[in-house]
């Protein structure tokens, strides 16, 4: 028996204490920017269609405007 091993082998991998701290932080850092820049998405989309709309309501009213005249 070693006298400096008295303490049956662990082959269990400890992971770091930096690394326990870090990851959720990340993950979380990650999950709010993707959140905010898919609803930035969404609302550029519909601020887009909106607009869209608006242009295709004037000249619809133009075109009858002049076949009216």
């Amino acid at each position: 028996m070693n006298p400096r091993n008295t303490h049956p082998a662990k082959k269990t991998k400890s992971i770091p204490l930096r690394l326990i701290l870090v990851v959720p932080f990340v993950l979380q850092i990650f999950a709010a920017v993707g959140l905010v820049g898919y609803l930035s998405f969404k609302n550029g989309q519909q601020a887009v269609n909106h607009l869209a709309n608006q242009l295709i309501d004037k000249a619809s009213q133009q075109v009858d405007e002049h076949l009216d005249n």
